[in-house]
């Protein structure tokens, strides 16, 4: 990673940002969402000057990012947690919220794993759970060996949700009783540093703030995993360091020693209760927006999105057009011709389905498009939909 002189570092974190914006990866990705939050709420404490350097790349970083779908996808190389690391090194004595995680708690699924995640089940009473770190291939190879004992293999990616699913599905299995860890580590340009974290978490536990001792991540933090349970999972769970090692066949000669040691079943633990679960229920009744409706066509020629606003009695108000989505979105709201939620959230998504038929060349066809006499929130029910 470049050391960031004090001539030099803001023009780093520019780069790195300018960088994210540029890659349509990050702007639905909760590093990139974190980066511009934690930039914009330091830049009133940054000197003028650099202040003034470093607002335009935020501004347009805002414009392009898009809801967020992901905490953390595993680049090789994270821009955006690069920028904060340049932002963290150029100005020590600016908080840049690092306690700030940009990602909400994953909702639980029934049965085991009670966490959704990128792994494989082999057995639910094996004792032994595999994590392969960023390393997709070697989890490809554990599931194809199937080695006895193994219950569960996955990877690991981020340095604070990732630790706590891997916490929260391993506690709640009593039959598993020892972690392997594996596979490569992120490399320390990237700042998620997981496999690292997860091993300072068990040498050294969390402080009071729930920030894991030692650790080198960006955001090395378990927020939604209580104290108690994180000291079971440190003192029950037997850990076995092999991070670096991408050798399907070391490994599995690894876990065959592992299977060979017996160790006792584990009383089951719930690490914490958790957000509660609110199941979608089916929309029984669509409501007309008073604002009226609009009719959305891919304008092939041009590249663009164009969007037809009617009244409710059918007659055409405005006319908008964009290349992106966010924009044309952002402008429409900005002219105050949607007053309910539901058909705000139904227009975002049609826009950005709008959005990737124009860079696939499939065809378009409104989800619901607008029929006079029939209107809805977002549409309506009738049958004239119209194709691209």
């Amino acid at each position: 990673m470049k050391k960031a002189s004090a001539n030099g570092a803001i023009q780093n974190v520019i780069d790195e940002m300018q960088a994210a914006t540029a890659a349509a990866k990050c702007h639905k990705c909760g590093c990139f969402h974190g980066a511009l939050s934690e930039l914009t709420d330091a830049l009133p404490s940054i000197p003028a000057g650099t202040r003034e350097m470093i607002q335009p790349v935020i501004e347009t970083g805002m414009k392009h990012k898009i809801p967020e779908e992901y905490d953390c996808i595993g680049c090789r190389v994270c821009w955006p947690a690069n920028a904060l690391n340049f932002a963290a090194e150029a100005f020590p004595d600016v908080s840049f919220g690092g306690d700030a995680c940009p990602t909400e708690v994953p909702a639980r699924e029934p049965g085991w794993p009670p966490l959704p995640g990128d792994f494989t089940v082999l057995d639910n009473a094996g004792h032994v759970a595999v994590c392969a770190l960023t390393s997709k291939a070697l989890v490809g190879g554990v599931v194809e060996a199937r080695p006895v004992g193994v219950a569960i293999v996955g990877t690991l990616y981020t340095e604070n949700l990732g630790i706590e699913r891997i916490i929260t599905n391993v506690l709640a299995n009593p039959n598993v009783t020892n972690l392997l860890i594996c596979g490569a580590d992120s490399e320390q340009r990237i700042g998620h540093l997981p496999g690292q974290t997860l091993l300072s978490l068990f040498e050294h536990g969390v402080d009071a703030r729930g920030r894991i001792i030692d650790a080198k991540g960006r955001r090395p933090l378990i927020k939604n995993i209580a104290h108690d349970a994180i000291e079971v999972f440190r003192k029950e769970i037997r850990v076995l360091d092999l991070v670096g090692e991408e050798d399907v066949g070391a490994v599995i000669e690894a876990l065959a020693g592992m299977s060979a040691v017996s160790r006792p079943r584990r009383a089951g633990s719930r690490p914490h209760d958790g957000p509660r679960v609110i199941r979608a229920q089916p929309v029984e009744r669509l409501v007309l927006d008073p604002k009226g409706y609009f009719v959305i066509f891919p304008d092939r020629e041009r590249r663009s999105i164009l969007v037809e606003h009617y009244i409710k009695d059918g007659t055409l108000a405005h006319v908008f057009t964009g290349e992106r989505a966010d924009d044309v979105y952002a402008t429409v709201i900005g002219h105050e011709l949607v007053s309910r939620l539901d058909h705000a959230a139904y227009l975002g998504k049609e826009l950005a389905r709008a959005e990737q038929t124009l860079r696939t060349g499939e065809p378009y066809i409104q989800d619901r498009a607008p029929e006079p006499s029939r209107c809805v929130s977002g549409g309506c029910t009738g049958s004239h939909e119209r194709e691209s």
